[in-house]
């Protein structure tokens, strides 16, 4: 069920259960992370989970609930701007599926003028409105934890959202109990999680280049047109927002397919639709790192 508290928070509540896939082998060094994580967890009375839809928070919010049981575990969602509605919607689907408590607040990072100029911090000034718009309604007695990993540090040890994390004191089990990318997705699966192999999913504020500023109307430029592929059976995509040129970017196995793809003049006259001049594919693939080099 929902109940909607105010204009900006909802909470959403259910019971479900995964149990382990035995036919799936897991070898012994995850099973090491799974029980380090676990006790890590389990040193905590209650978890608030920083709770984004993608692999890694999904694992996290399923984890803590296993080892501290669903009541003792609390997702918050930051609904921002640059945050597609799908994922949102993905995020009440889930947690209603894990039975722990979910908790929408909208963040307001777009009257941040620090936020929106897009420079090298801006995920920085986006995690510090995270944490300030969500802390308050995080209950006493909660420690507030977020789904970094161990791969995130290692590629990046001065990710200007791990700062932020770090200044509000808060906590990163999986990056803790040594979780690479592929661990989580390998746990994800042997758990049955059906997010094990969801695509990787970054704000859509990654998909405008440093410097030029962040807009609503770019967001929802981009949003529709990633949807237009979405709709087209192309799950994994970025469309860059290049002013009036969008560049299209799928992973480089499907580059061919889309290429070929019958309908493709038709998706790009519907992106042309939404405001682009031009339409571009990117012929080395999707981009993981974004426009943020």
């Amino acid at each position: 069920m929902n109940t909607v508290i105010d204009t900006e928070i909802s909470i959403s509540t259910a019971a479900s259960t995964y149990t382990a896939d035995k036919m799936i082998e897991i070898d012994d060094n995850l099973l090491q992370k799974i029980e380090k994580i676990q006790t890590i967890l389990g040193s905590e009375k209650k978890i608030a989970v920083a709770y984004s839809g993608g692999v890694d928070s999904t694992f996290l919010l399923f984890i803590a609930g296993k080892t501290l049981g669903a009541e003792n575990v609390l997702a918050v969602t930051g609904n921002s701007f640059t945050i597609p509605g799908r994922e949102i919607e993905f995020c009440k689907k889930k947690t209603f599926e894990l039975g722990v408590k979910h908790i929408i607040v909208k963040t307001k990072e777009y009257l941040d003028e620090s936020y929106l100029k897009n420079d090298y911090l801006r995920c920085y000034f986006c995690k510090i409105a995270l944490f300030k718009t969500i802390r308050p309604y995080i209950p006493e007695g909660y420690k507030l934890s977020v789904g970094t990993n161990a791969e995130d540090e290692a590629n990046f040890k001065d990710r200007p959202g791990m700062k932020a994390e770090k200044e509000f004191n808060v906590i990163s089990p999986l990056k803790e109990a040594g979780f690479f990318k592929n661990d989580i997705r390998n746990a994800s699966k042997f758990f049955r999680l059906d997010t094990w192999d969801k695509p990787q999913m970054a704000c859509l504020a990654s998909r405008i280049p440093f410097g030029s500023i962040v807009t609503e109307e770019k967001i929802k430029m981009v949003e529709r047109a990633e949807d237009v592929l979405m709709q087209n059976g192309f799950n994994e995509v970025r469309i860059r927002h290049y002013g009036k040129l969008a560049k299209i970017e799928v992973p480089s196995a499907q580059i061919n397919n889309l290429m070929q793809y019958e309908s493709l003049s038709d998706i790009i006259s519907k992106i042309k639709e939404i405001g682009f001049k031009t339409v571009a594919v990117d012929i080395e693939g999707i981009n993981h790192s974004g426009l943020n080099l």
